[in-house]
């Protein structure tokens, strides 16, 4: 529920405060005091369209500060955790609106978009009267306030299981459908790709075994010579490596006889003989194996540039092409199941959907069962408000669709989680005049009588806990305007209601009464909300009643209807 509500600069308002109560918030005052700059102010918080010339005069800008009470709304502090605006008990939202027509929005001083503090605004106030905060003019809601009204959770949440069910088989099978369309299109090049690769034969590790090959023949004259060389320095006439390390090794050995120190270094030479013996073996077998072959070498050149060009067209490795070629031999496999495999999708497919369709049609009978009841529900409230003529009509309409899961009498409709059902509430005020939807009733205070019959129905389902009602006593008096004050008092034993009225007959009914008055000061108009005692509830009360010269019997009429109000009414607190 709204808390508090502090304005700055913003109109006649140079710096007002007011804290509001659960329950009946009643506002009072003469015209041109300054009520609308309230409702103003807060259609602003909440996200409503504002304009720079709201900035009062002399100021570079207006700032409105909000403060709810979340205690009793879960699921709201859930929805703003997910927008990464978890709060406690209380939550701060902020508007400030320049002269220069900007605007910034802040809630628990982080900096939000206007499309974000809207959305938010959505969920803690409704404003009824010539401001947009009202969301039973919003068709998308119509909706779900019939699904509450009508108690169809259970079969929403059957059919949305279903429907993700249906979305994956359709899904599965259009993907399946797709990749057969794909093959048949490409068939020909898979399969022509499938022989070109097969036809290589290639080997994993083949590419580097003839780069190795090709090294050696490319360098054979190279290779020949080096080799050659190394032949003379092991065992050449000139020079006899091995017989010198031979001969040393041995005189080295007798030294260690003598020299016991030296006998570690004997033995590493020994090894060092060895290597030396063993490397010589090795370049001997390399020359004896080296042997040019110009059509080997031309042979190796071919293999390596059709593995290059393997390699352009399928991967950047011998192993890619291998890994492409297993592909390709899976797609050309899959071709032959493919019939097999999208008949039984298409089955599966057609069952989910029938089963579909049918929760669908239940739904939308159940919809159009529980449309009948708020039909008669809210003109027989609207009777009761002092409008017995106008007549109120849910529309439920089907949305065909070539695509749609639905499907009823051959013919195909949109439909989602939520069913077919495009939902939509009518109004026709007058007799002869044709239906309208909600948002294009002109008057305000018929917009405030129609929103409240409506509230009063739904407020067991209505998740907004603030309502606020401005114009809802235009054109009633008598015992019609006792019957708006009641039925205002009774929805604010469910939610906190908010009334501006200039009627004694509702003003009467609130438990928390609030005068808005203005007055001159140094050649400037200020607007300033002062919250009444219970006697002077009475006396605002009685000149409401009687007018500024306030008598005697006026203020014992304004008792008498104070104490029959709370007798007929006798709402409990909303806990919003």
């Amino acid at each position: 529920m709204l808390k508090y509500l502090h304005i700055r600069h913003f109109a006649l308002a140079e710096d007002l405060s007011v804290e509001f109560e659960k329950g009946l918030n009643i506002l009072t005052g003469e015209t041109g005091a300054g009520k609308s700059i309230l409702v103003g102010a807060l259609n602003a918080v909440v996200g409503g369209r504002v304009y720079a010339e709201v900035v009062r005069t002399g100021f570079p800008r207006a700032t409105v500060e909000a403060v709810f009470d979340l205690n009793r709304l879960p699921e709201l502090k859930r929805w703003l955790e997910e927008k990464g605006l978890a709060c406690g008990d209380e939550l701060l939202i902020r508007r400030e609106i320049s002269q220069k027509g900007g605007t910034r929005a802040f809630v628990n001083d982080s900096v939000v978009s206007i499309s974000l503090l809207a959305e938010l605004g959505d969920r803690l106030v409704d404003i009824h009267g010539q401001h947009e905060h009202q969301s039973l003019l919003r068709s998308e809601t119509h909706r779900y306030y019939l699904d509450a009204l009508g108690r169809l959770e259970g079969e929403l949440e059957n059919l949305a299981s279903l429907y993700r069910q249906t979305r994956e088989a359709e899904k599965a099978l259009a993907d399946l459908t797709r990749r057969q369309r794909e093959l048949e299109e490409k068939y020909e090049l898979y399969q022509f790709q499938l022989n070109e690769i097969e036809s290589a034969g290639l080997q994993p590790g083949e590419e580097a075994s003839l780069q190795e090959e090709r090294r050696r023949l490319v360098n054979f004259e190279k290779l020949f010579e080096l080799t050659a060389r190394l032949e003379q320095y092991f065992a050449g006439e000139e020079v006899n490596l091995l017989a010198l390390l031979a001969a040393a090794g041995k005189d080295l050995q007798e030294l260690a006889r003598y020299a016991t120190e030296l006998a570690p270094l004997a033995g590493e030479f020994e090894s060092a003989r060895i290597i030396a013996e063993e490397t010589h073996r090795a370049v001997t077998e390399f020359q004896n194996q080296l042997e040019f072959d110009p059509r080997r070498l031309e042979q190796i050149e071919a293999r390596l540039s059709q593995i290059q060009l393997l390699k352009k067209k399928y991967g950047a490795t011998v192993e890619e092409v291998l890994g492409y070629l297993e592909t390709l031999r899976q797609k050309l496999h899959l071709r032959e199941n493919f019939d097999l495999e999208l008949a039984r999708l298409r089955k599966s497919f057609d069952a989910l959907r029938s089963r579909f369709s049918e929760q669908v049609l239940a739904l939308s009978e159940a919809r159009r069962s529980a449309a009948r009841q708020l039909e008669e529900a809210v003109m027989a409230e609207l009777a009761r408000l002092g409008m017995p003529r106008t007549r109120f009509k849910v529309q439920l309409d089907w949305k065909e669709d070539p695509e749609g899961l639905f499907v009823y009498q051959g013919k195909t409709y949109a439909a989602d989680a939520q069913g077919a059902d495009v939902v939509e509430f009518f109004i026709s005020p007058n007799p002869g005049e044709d239906f309208k939807p909600l948002n294009k009733i002109a008057s305000g205070g018929e917009i405030s009588r129609i929103m409240l019959a409506l509230k009063r129905i739904l407020a067991r389902v209505d998740r907004v806990p603030t309502l606020v009602f401005d114009e809802i006593d235009i054109g009633v008096s008598g015992r019609i305007a006792q019957a708006v004050g009641r039925s205002i008092a009774e929805l604010a034993g469910s939610h906190q209601v908010i009334c501006i009225t200039h009627l004694p007959q509702i003003a009467a009914c609130g438990r928390h009464h609030f005068v808005v008055s203005k007055s001159v000061s140094d050649g400037r108009t200020y607007t300033r909300v002062t919250r009444l005692s219970r006697e002077e509830q009475v006396e605002e009360i009685a000149r409401l009643m009687s007018g500024e010269q306030v008598t005697e019997p006026a203020l014992a009429s304004a008792r008498r209807l104070i104490e029959e109000s709370r007798l007929q009414t006798v709402p409990g607190e909303s806990d919003q």
